[in-house]
């Protein structure tokens, strides 16, 4: 996971500081998680949010893997 980095417009500025949250968010939580929710989360983290992050055309941030810790009979959908 990355940390901040500076330069881009407003709406890069907006992604890194929401990717930079999420990671802040995770390791202030991680201890209360099972093993399986904190690798559920690190990989939302490291592969959906930094892919969303640096591709602008995505519109809002993914969270498709997070609904599949919430149930979890549903299956990725790549």
């Amino acid at each position: 996971m990355r940390g901040i980095e500076t330069g881009g417009d407003s709406e890069m500025a907006y992604r890194r500081g929401y990717e930079h949250g999420v990671i802040e968010l995770f390791y202030a939580i991680k201890r209360f998680l099972d093993p399986r929710t904190q690798e559920g989360v690190r990989a939302w983290i490291e592969k959906d949010v930094d892919a969303w992050r640096t591709r602008t055309m995505l519109g809002y941030p993914p969270v498709w893997r997070l609904r599949m810790l919430d149930d979890p009979t549903r299956h990725d959908p790549s």
